[in-house]
């Protein structure tokens, strides 16, 4: 194995000054890739139990068989004019799903919107799931967090796959989006902070492949099995290995030597050394621990406000921090147009993808071809950041996402359904782009001190679109297709035109204070001298890390 040492025995490499983890486990490693195919692959079940309502609540032909009839009474005056005068014996169609929890539960008439809200339900779960064991995890340690949250993401997938009635199944999934956001949030935290920042932006990119994995695997698996009970048990079951897997899944180092837990902590720093093939040289890694624990204790020490008696500062609240941004006029400005943008994009977002078969077609190939674009949706904004400026490709994004939804419109009537489907998932590329562009864009606009709250908050709009975005196919069945179209696509060039009015900040330094974040917005919207907003590649690379996180909030 190689040897760490390059100087004394007594003292670290020479050059070398410990004062982070990866300068004693290094930046990656055998180690590094356990931690990180762990994360990776298991991010798949989030896409599995986001979307899953796609096909064990699916537009299902229904008719009234008291009279002895047979033909489908899906279309809206027949199936309304069955609830009204009452039905004893409603026959639901069979021939693509043998089983779905709309005829389980005779979701229709009054009880229609039920399906919906069981998605909304979710929806409002996931939110919460990301405040809740986000705060659990920084404070109990990411492991135990992860492991309570497994096991009870692969209960409540069992519970909602034997749920008796819809309630049953409501409460279920509204637990399954907790723990479900809550595991993907710490493994996320888990991964990013094993490896050193020379690869925390690739591993943000490759950290979504397990999202459009899942979305890709889903149609599969809901077409081998058109039972929504076995679909669910099976995208539950599933998961019961990597139950196994993260028993050799370590506790991530940065929590334990933040939190003063050094003897669990020299444990897994030998491990890690051992995988790595970085040889203990003459007790290197106990003096590198001690260099370590120094510089934590006088990183401790600046944080608190030095020596001398003086105290820490009392932590502010998110309401103390929200109330900062707001008073702010320029930053009041931006983040109320932030608001809108992540909710418009929420609601476009989840409003096609959950609602993809309303386009007509097969609705397994349409949901493969939708996830399968989740791949060139994430990887376009990245490449376009070297060219563009942040203002203009987030506005052109939801024009023409906007634009797209539009042009569905004169397709409808057209008996081909290539055409409005083509052109859906054309629209469904450009949200999804748009989606990875407000993230990096989020996180430069707000100054250091609110951007964590700043940014957070946006999530939380986001999370209403979301939680909306399933009701829209109840809209579709009163309204019909063009005004669902037409609403996404007024909201989308809306948004569009807003976010003219942010500044950009492309080349500029990131703001640490909400004063300089006011001067970055009274500059001109545009400058007219190019070299000053020309890519800065020490800023980009600061930057980068921020672009590959969207899916944190998004998924």
């Amino acid at each position: 194995m190689k040897s760490r040492s390059t100087g004394s025995s007594s003292s670290p490499p020479v050059g070398v000054v410990v004062r982070h983890v990866t300068d004693i486990v290094g930046e990656w490693g055998r180690w590094q890739l356990n931690i990180a195919l762990f994360s990776i692959s298991i991010s798949l079940f989030s896409s599995l139990n986001n979307l899953a309502v796609t096909f064990y609540a699916p537009k299902v032909d229904y008719w009234c068989g008291d009279d002895g009839a047979t033909t489908s009474a899906n279309n809206q005056s027949q199936s309304i004019d069955y609830c009204l005068t009452g039905c004893q014996n409603w026959t639901f169609d069979k021939s693509v799903f043998k089983r779905t929890i709309i005829d389980e539960w005779h979701l229709i008439c009054d009880w229609r919107g039920m399906a919906s809200l069981s998605e909304s339900l979710y929806m409002l779960g996931f939110a919460l799931g990301g405040v809740i064991f986000g705060g659990l995890s920084d404070r109990f340690g990411r492991i135990p967090i992860l492991w309570a949250s497994l096991i009870l993401e692969i209960a409540a997938g069992l519970s909602s796959a034997l749920a008796v009635n819809i309630t049953h199944f409501m409460i279920s999934r509204f637990i399954l989006g907790m723990v479900c956001n809550g595991r993907y949030l710490t493994t996320f935290m888990l991964v990013t902070e094993c490896v050193g920042p020379k690869h925390r932006a690739s591993l943000g990119m490759y950290f979504q492949l397990g999202w459009a994995l899942g979305y890709c695997l889903l149609p599969g698996i809901a077409y081998l099995l058109p039972n929504f009970r076995h679909l669910l048990l099976t995208t539950s079951l599933i998961e019961l290995p990597w139950l196994v897997w993260l028993i050799f899944i370590p506790e991530s180092l940065r929590w334990l030597t933040t939190h003063g837990r050094w003897t669990q902590a020299e444990r897994v720093f030998k491990r890690a050394v051992q995988m790595n093939s970085l040889a203990d040289d003459s007790g290197l890694l106990e003096r590198q621990l001690e260099q370590l624990k120094m510089s934590t204790t006088d990183e401790e020490q600046q944080s608190s406000g030095g020596g001398g008696g003086q105290q820490k500062p009392k932590s502010k609240s998110n309401l103390t921090y929200i109330w900062e941004i707001m008073k702010s006029p320029n930053l009041r400005r931006t983040t109320l147009i932030m608001y809108f943008t992540w909710f418009v994009n929420a609601f476009v977002y989840y409003g096609i993808s959950l609602n993809i078969g309303d386009f007509g077609g097969d609705l397994f190939i349409n949901f493969l071809i939708a996830g399968l674009l989740e791949f060139p949706s994430i990887v376009f904004p990245v490449v376009a950041f070297k060219f563009v400026g942040r203002r203009p490709l987030s506005s052109a994004l939801m024009y023409l996402s906007g634009l797209s939804c539009f042009g569905v419109l004169p397709f409808l009537s057209m008996t081909a359904i290539w055409p409005r489907v083509t052109v859906a998932l054309i629209g469904k590329f450009f949200i999804t782009s748009s989606f990875v562009v407000i993230y990096v864009y989020a996180a430069e606009v707000y100054p250091t001190v609110v951007r964590q709250v700043g940014v957070g908050s946006c999530s939380v709009a986001a999370r209403v679109g979301s939680i909306l975005a399933p009701f829209v196919k109840e809209l579709n069945i009163y309204t019909g297709m063009s005004v669902v179209l037409s609403i996404y696509g007024g909201l989308s060039i809306a948004d569009g035109v807003s976010i003219h009015f942010l500044p950009e900040t492309r080349g500029q330094q990131i703001a640490d204070t909400v004063e300089e974040a006011e001067q970055l917005n009274r500059r001109k919207r545009k400058n007219k001298n190019h070299n000053q907003i020309k890519n800065n590649d020490d800023d980009d690379a600061n930057n980068d890390f921020k672009v590959y996180t969207c899916c944190i909030h998004k998924f």
